[in-house]
This record gives C-alpha cells, sequence and structure tokens, in this order.
C-alpha cells in the first residue's frame, strides 16, 4: 500500500504523467512495479477503484440531516457607508453619538 501512495505522489507531483492517455498511465504504472489496481484505476480513471488498495472508511456523513440548525442562518448585512438604516426597520431606536474628542480626559 505504501508504494501505491508513493505512485499517486510522484503523479501529483508531475503534471506530464498527469496528462497522459490513461492506458499509457497504466502500462507506465505496471513498468514501476503498481498493484494492479492502481493500474486499472488509472486506466479507467475511477478512483473509487482504489477502495479496493486502500479500504473504505467514511469519517463523516457530509451533508448530514443531524445539524441543530432548521433554517439557513441570514447573512450579516454591513451597511455601506452614507447608507441609511436597513429596509426592515428593526432597529428604531436612535444612534448615540460618541463624544467629541475634545471633552475626552
Amino acid at each position: 500500500m505504501s508504494d501505491s501512495i508513493d505512485f499517486l505522489e510522484a503523479i501529483g507531483r508531475d503534471a506530464s504523467l498527469r496528462r497522459l492517455r490513461p492506458d499509457e498511465l497504466a502500462r507506465r504504472l505496471k513498468e514501476a512495479g503498481a498493484s494492479d489496481v492502481l493500474a486499472r484505476a488509472a486506466e479507467a480513471r475511477d478512483s473509487n477503484l482504489l477502495c479496493e488498495e486502500f479500504g473504505v472508511r467514511v469519517m463523516y456523513h457530509p451533508n448530514g440531516t443531524d445539524s441543530p440548525f432548521r433554517e439557513a442562518p441570514k447573512p450579516l448585512k454591513v451597511p455601506s457607508p452614507g447608507e441609511d438604516q436597513d429596509d426592515e426597520g428593526e432597529d428604531d431606536a436612535p444612534q448615540q453619538s460618541l463624544p467629541a474628542l475634545e471633552r475626552v480626559h
């Protein structure tokens, strides 16, 4: 298995290997001593075949339904300079102004 990882790493580093025709890449892998599973995966361009080589272990279920959120959170609206209060009118409280700099001790 470690040899297969080394071969995959070499393919990832070398763009000329990644751009080979699938049958040529499989041939070169076999010549270099790669496993048959890795050569078949390269030829088929199917990473699912590597499950035979490495095994399958699901670490998490993406997009699971056990999320604590019922709705997607609303995005934070940051007003642009010169923009008045938001259209929803949720904040009707008067705005407080900061004290003038000369009054700050």
